[in-house]
């Protein structure tokens, strides 16, 4: 039989610190020998507990916006011979396109 509480502690989850990228992490060789500064406040402060929530947090392997924009592709829209994106089903009926799917027998 399990019991479930509403907003109850969460037990041993690993902290936020762990993957944010505001946050210098030093580890020792024991268990109990680690630092964890959030670099996000002003001034910087260490944190003695696991992180649970925070409003700051910015996940490391999360691209930034702008990093989002300089990897992005830009399509020209006078080279294309058609738009680009998704079309209606009744406009891709009535353009007379015909899409061939052929199965390989390998391939299962």
């Amino acid at each position: 039989m399990s019991i479930y509480i509403k907003n109850g502690t969460p037990l041993r989850e690993p902290s936020l610190c762990e993957s944010c990228s505001r946050s210098f992490i030093a580890r020792g060789y024991g268990e109990t020998e680690l630092v964890v500064v959030c670099q996000s406040l002003w001034p910087e402060r260490r944190m003695h507990f696991p992180v649970r929530a925070c409003t700051a947090y910015l996940e490391k392997n999360k691209p930034t916006y702008k990093e989002m924009e300089e990897i992005a592709i830009v399509l020209d829209r006078v080279a294309l011979k058609r738009d680009a994106g998704f079309v209606r089903v009744d406009e891709a009926r009535n353009s007379g396109e015909r899409i061939d799917l052929v199965l390989d027998e390998n391939s299962q």
